[in-house]
């Protein structure tokens, strides 16, 4: 269950003004006592539905309005999809003049796009927002533990590290360069981490920044020397890890060893 925060708070976490919580507050949609998780996907959404004009539409931003049918489908629409195991971090809020779709795979997104191709409609990313809400307010994805975010250099070549704690006495890590990770850039990897979390079994897994489209893969150490490369998908990462993998790219400061 999500905890409770602030008005202020949530706010901030949205990236929206205060006063979209006042807006939804005062129109009943969220109770200003009691915000949680799927509070938070409901003002993001009335937010960006309430700024919303069709295409032939005329509104006035400063004129007092209800909320017209439409929107409040999104907002119910929104509120559901938080609480929905059905929902996937590719989930899609699909939003039209005369009601609101949310599709959970490629195949129902597509579907949905071919059966509205004469009709006016938006696509809210809603199960990255879903996603996207901090461990203390999620409400059906529960990722694991990142514990660590770092780079090293070995050899003059940046390694970025992102680590996280997955089964009890493991630590995942994910590292990407944009040269191919060798033995001497693996032990260095392997020490590093086992120096942060010692008692651990370390899993390490490896993206090229250097190459489009670059597919993961897990290192394995050979008894003999030598490493093994077996491919991971990605989709499966993410679904695992969610929206702290997807994002994982950007360098922090780095350590050199």
């Amino acid at each position: 269950m999500s905890a409770y925060v602030q008005p202020a708070v949530l706010a901030n976490m949205a990236k929206l003004n205060r006063s979209w919580v006042t807006k939804a507050t005062q129109l009943g949609l969220v109770n200003s006592s009691t915000l949680d998780g799927e509070d938070l996907i409901v003002v993001r959404v009335f937010a960006f539905v309430d700024q919303l004009v069709w295409p032939g539409r005329k509104r006035s931003r400063s004129e007092a309005r209800a909320m017209e049918p439409w929107q409040s489908l999104a907002v119910n629409a929104a509120r559901a999809a938080a609480r929905d195991s059905a929902t996937r971090m590719d989930s899609i809020l699909w939003i039209t003049p005369e009601g609101v779709a949310v599709t959970n795979d490629f195949g129902a997104h597509s579907t949905f796009v071919l059966e509205h191709q004469r009709s006016n409609f938006v696509a809210v990313p809603i199960g990255e927002w879903i996603a996207e809400l901090p461990p203390n307010l999620e409400t059906i994805f529960h990722w694991p533990r990142r514990i660590q975010e770092a780079a090293i250099t070995v050899h003059d070549t940046a390694i970025a590290l992102l680590a996280f704690s997955t089964i009890p006495q493991q630590v995942t890590v994910f590292a990407t360069s944009d040269k191919a990770i060798e033995d001497a850039a693996y032990e260095k990897v392997r020490q590093h981490t086992s120096a942060q979390h010692p008692d651990s079994a370390i899993r390490i897994i490896e993206r090229r920044t250097n190459e489009a489209q670059s597919p993961w893969f897990e290192l394995y150490d050979l008894p003999g020397g030598g490493l093994v490369r077996r491919p991971v998908d990605e989709t499966s990462l993410l679904n695992e890890y969610g929206p702290q993998l997807k994002k994982f790219g950007h360098r922090p400061d780095r350590e050199a060893t």
